[in-house]
């Protein structure tokens, strides 16, 4: 039987991954990935890291709300975390990788 596009519901997740298997397997972002995870999983001194960087930095407020600047600190202090957070996503994302080739 013969589909009807006018009727088919539209597979929205479908360009999502696309991108997904398109970085997936980028070598540029694979090895920073595994750089991340080198330096901060694998190693002691890269876990004490990370502990501090979340204790100190990442889930405290930088900021004073009394701040006559406090918008604009606010901005800043989020792209000051979303670096801590990227490292944190690229350790996570070669963690996972291994698991899924160990299985």
């Amino acid at each position: 039987m013969e589909k009807n596009p006018l009727i088919e519901p539209e597979n929205y997740f479908e360009g999502y991954q696309k991108s997904i298997n398109d970085l997936k397997n980028n070598p540029e972002l694979l090895e920073f990935d595994k750089l991340c995870y080198e330096l901060f999983e694998h190693q002691e001194a890269g876990r004490r890291f990370i502990k501090i960087i979340m204790e100190k930095y990442l889930i405290p407020s930088m900021v004073s709300k009394g701040n006559p600047t406090y918008q604009l600190d606010v901005l800043w202090q989020e792209g000051f975390k979303d670096f801590a957070r990227m490292i944190l996503n690229c350790v996570t994302s070669h963690k996972q990788r291994i698991i899924a080739q160990g299985s």
